[in-house]
């Protein structure tokens, strides 16, 4: 449960005027973050793929709009203050699209006025420090304001710090045992498997994908498909990051260079083939791959695309020989390839 607490403050003449840039800042931030949110809604509400803004949006265009001459006043105060005022916008979308609270008005200079400080404010000896506002500002703490519930050196803090730290653990581990269960059917299902190499160190630089970035584990998902297909004797073909699987129709080649993140689906101009954006970026990863190696379509005992798990047999696929055992010992695949081999060559085949 969280806990609100007031006290008064008694800032002098220069911070009276650094709270009033504050006021004026985050009103026209949530103004101006609002129009452009309804304006957006009224030229795209009859979209299929995507009607409205969200905070991620927003916050794009507010960098846009502090590097402009004449809102460069924005910059006198806090950035984070005038985030939280488009986070307060998007919780108030949120709820009015639940039904849980009324639609949201413009602010206005007479009505009353407030803005957050999520971090870098500290308060000593009653006063307040906040960003951007230079000396402490007068408070009157008539009651005890406590920064923690566990103090320092206690057993609570300490059986607070142990409780952390096995959940830590607990989730570490379901990550660990989801990643080596997929990873393990993929190598087992698969004799090749293509991969596209992400520069996730600079993904993790977009604040809005590090968090989940980070819980889904690429790099650990990586390696553990690349020493298990090893083990195994199976094939990884990696392509490069900066090949436009997502952009790319896989059914035309068509590429879409206005495809931004956030569509999911999106219609190709030139086939009219309605695309999910990961299934069709999935598409080009095995057709890029496979091109790279020089094989086009791998066929199969089962009549689907089926990869090959050395360079002997991938040279029975480019003679269209079916050259597959089902063992999974790869010693008696080879064999079973070199049988197929020398059938074809005592044939007389090219």
């Amino acid at each position: 449960m969280l806990t609100a607490y007031k006290f008064r403050l008694y800032p002098n003449k220069d911070q009276k005027e650094m709270f009033s840039k504050y006021f004026g800042c985050s009103r026209v931030v949530w103004n101006k973050a609002l129009e452009l949110r309804e304006s957006y809604y009224k030229e795209h509400k009859n979209d299929k793929q995507k009607k409205g803004l969200n905070y991620y949006d927003t916050t794009r265009f507010l960098r846009e709009l502090k590097r402009k001459e004449e809102y460069n006043w924005l910059k006198e105060a806090n950035s984070q203050s005038l985030q939280q005022a488009l986070m307060d916008l998007d919780k108030a979308f949120k709820a009015f699209f639940k039904g849980i609270s009324k639609y949201q008005n413009y602010k206005k200079k007479t009505n009353r006025q407030s803005f957050r400080v999520p971090q870098f404010f500290n308060f000593t000896d009653n006063l307040l420090y906040l960003p951007k506002m230079g000396k402490g500002i007068k408070m009157e703490v008539h009651r005890e304001f406590p920064l923690s519930r566990k103090q320092k050196d206690s057993k609570n803090r300490d059986k607070a710090r142990l409780m952390v730290a096995k959940t830590h653990e607990k989730v570490a581990s379901q990550r660990n045992d989801f990643l080596h269960k997929v990873s393990t059917a993929i190598t087992k299902q698969f004799d090749t498997i293509v991969i596209e190499t992400l520069n996730i160190k600079e993904m993790k630089k977009n604040h809005g994908l590090a968090k989940s970035i980070s819980n889904v584990s690429w790099s650990r998902f990586f390696e553990f498909i690349k020493y298990k297909a090893e083990k195994q004797g199976k094939n990884i073909i990696e392509i490069g990051m900066f090949e436009k699987s997502s952009k790319t129709c896989s059914v035309c080649g068509h590429v879409n260079k206005g495809l931004t993140l956030n569509e999911r689906e999106w219609t190709c101009t030139d086939c009219n083939t309605l695309l999910d954006r990961d299934v069709n970026a999935a598409i080009n990863i095995r057709n890029f791959g496979l091109n790279q190696i020089g094989l086009n379509q791998i066929p199969s005992d089962r009549g689907e695309y089926k990869p090959v798990e050395n360079s002997l047999t991938a040279e029975l696929v480019k003679l269209n020989i079916q050259a597959r055992s089902t063992s999974h010992d790869s010693e008696k695949q080879e064999l079973y390839a070199m049988k197929k081999l020398k059938l074809l060559i005592g044939a007389g085949s090219p």
